[in-house]
């Protein structure tokens, strides 16, 4: 819309489409919550106030709210649709109902798989949905060069064209903090690219501090979603960094970052919420930003300044604050209304103007995907192992210690410990009593049988195999278990499947297909909601220690978060960034 039709909705020369009318606003530029209506034309906002009455013309939608409240729409400031294991299409279905209008997607698992292909086929569902999504350029295929085998590489080069693009919005987290510290001519040419672009560049830091956190901010590198403290929340906002608060299915640092702010009389204005990874069963029992929204409030924090990090916030480091983020004349509709700021239930969603959802229901049917065969068939590659191919074999000895990844609840960040396992005819034993138990990590992205083998803790399952070709971020397929022919029972349900997760008893085995890329769903949002609840009540047979294997599972192969990770390569130790033996000599 061109400035003087902004000038004439504005004042009401065009009669509104809509007025919500008789509630309460949420003023997010004032912390105000005013009586006031609010009027819709053309997709804008054209008017913000007590008398709409030169606005109503016989076609105008009156819709009375009795004193419930009117949201600017929710902005979801870092998220990878990939982990919902929803297409774009299918994850719009499941985040408008709860006050998503915009969405911030760094396709890096995708792109890692399918390259600038996969990217292609997710700009097309996006352009088709209703919710504004603004897609980035992954940084970091793979995450760490020369430690993972990926399924593409996007160097500096391809990167430069793609910042050239409109469609591409960012230059999406860097995740390869040494490779910027270490001035790595790769990483600091696809950050110059970006600059030259004009375009952001999202940060991934965890626990970086100092003047390593410093070198790493002066790079030009705007945000960060891995503080998991209050004290590194402040380090990086006092120097500058915009801070993504996040609370996703795994790593949930949202609610202790809470707890510590409350203590802090800072200014919240840098800091928003993100979702990083949400699966399909979170989205679906406790919801997307919304819940987030109450989690915080629930944690003490202020519903207004909790807003602001939802709305304003987010819209102004993305430098759309003049479009979205606010209830202001001139903006584009996206707005939500909810009834009350506590449980903060989802009554209406609108977008662009037009209302998606009311009254429990989508009020607009979205079309069925249709992909093409490269990213249906990306399991082509992976060989099935031979058992002795998966377990560890080690000279003659009776026991052999072996360093072994330790995970913890709700954490990406793993522990480097050191146990003691028995021996038996060369191979190395599992130690079921102290959950000890063997993990591999298997290329299924090229020709060559690249196996990573180790141990990991913390798990807890007693009885039987999981495997998942969901393995952030080159999504090799990565399997555990208590039984090396289980594990091998699980990698050939999954080459049948192509591409899932699988639970595998002595009783049964039970998958959730994942064909789109190995990592995603081509089912509709409810299907994979029941294959995911089918895939649960198989795992509670195994009685896992901790509340997301699968998501626990994942993380164990991503080598840029600290301490202990496995690739198909091998060990990785983050810290020093080498590959280092299993056996602890």
């Amino acid at each position: 819309m061109n400035t003087k039709a902004k000038i004439e909705i504005a004042l009401g020369k065009t009669k509104a489409d809509m007025i919500l009318r008789g509630g309460l606003v949420a003023n997010v530029l004032t912390k105000e919550i005013l009586e006031s209506d609010v009027a819709i034309t053309a997709g804008y906002i054209s008017h913000v106030g007590k008398d709409t009455s030169n606005f109503e013309g016989k076609k105008t939608r009156i819709i009375n709210l009795e004193g419930k409240i009117v949201c600017p729409g929710l902005i979801e400031s870092h998220i990878h649709v990939e982990s919902s294991m929803l297409s774009i299409t299918q994850f719009s279905r499941a985040v408008i109902p709860h006050g998503t209008t915009t969405c911030v997607i760094d396709p890096h698992e995708l792109v890692n798989v399918a390259g600038v292909q996969g990217l292609e086929v997710f700009l097309k569902q996006a352009k088709k949905s209703p919710i504004r999504f603004l897609v980035e350029a992954p940084s970091c295929v793979p995450s760490l060069p020369g430690f993972e085998t990926s399924g593409a590489e996007l160097n500096s080069a391809a990167i430069a064209k793609l910042m050239e693009r409109e469609d591409i919005f960012a230059l999406a987290e860097m995740m390869n903090y040494p490779g910027v510290l270490f001035t790595d001519k790769e990483v600091l040419a696809k950050i110059d690219a970006a600059k030259s672009a004009g375009k952001l560049i999202e940060g991934h830091a965890p626990l970086l501090r100092g003047k390593e956190l410093q070198a790493y901010i002066a790079a030009g590198i705007s945000s960060d979603h891995e503080a998991s403290s209050g004290e590194e929340v402040l380090e990086k906002l006092r120097l500058g960094m915009k801070i993504q608060l996040r609370e996703g299915s795994f790593a949930k640092d949202l609610s202790n970052v809470v707890h510590e702010l409350k203590e802090m009389e800072i200014d919240t204005r840098n800091i928003m919420i993100a979702s990083d990874d949400r699966n399909p069963v979170d989205l679906f029992d406790k919801g997307h930003l919304d819940y987030s929204f109450r989690l915080s409030v629930n944690s003490g924090m202020d519903p207004m300044t909790v807003l602001q990090m939802l709305t304003i916030n987010p819209a102004t480091h993305l430098g759309l604050d003049n479009e979205i983020g606010s209830i202001a004349p001139g903006k584009v509709a996206d707005l939500i209304i909810v009834d009350n700021l506590k449980d903060f239930n989802l009554i209406t969603t609108i977008i662009n103007g037009q209302i998606y959802f009311e009254e429990g229901e989508l009020k607009v049917k979205f079309r069925d995907e249709k992909y093409p065969k490269f990213v249906i068939n990306t399991m082509f590659n992976l060989e099935i192992p031979q058992l002795t191919d998966i377990m560890f074999m080690v000279p003659e000895e009776e026991k052999v210690k072996v360093r072994t990844i330790g995970v913890n609840e709700h954490s990406l960040i793993t522990v480097s410990l050191v146990s003691e396992l028995k021996v038996m005819e060369k191979f190395i034993v599992p130690d079921l009593d102290n959950d000890v138990l063997p993990v591999i990590v298997m290329n299924r992205h090229t020709n060559e049988q690249y196996i990573g083998k180790g141990f990991v803790k913390g798990l807890g399952i007693k009885n039987g195999a999981i495997a998942s070709t969901v393995a952030h971020d080159c999504h090799q397929l990565i399997c555990v278990g208590t039984d090396y022919n289980m594990m091998i029972e699980a990698i050939w349900e999954l080459k049948d499947s192509s591409g899932g997760l699988v639970v595998v008893t002595e009783e049964e085995n039970t998958v959730l297909p994942l064909e789109f890329a190995g990592i995603m769903s081509v089912k509709k949002y409810e299907e994979v909601i029941a294959d995911f609840k089918r895939l649960e009540e198989a795992l509670e047979k195994l009685t896992p220690k901790i509340s997301d294997p699968f998501m626990a599972l994942a993380f164990i192969a991503l080598p840029v978060i600290p301490h202990l990770k496995l690739t198909d390569q091998g060990l990785v130790d983050v810290d020093k960034l080498d590959i280092i033996d299993v056996i602890v000599e």
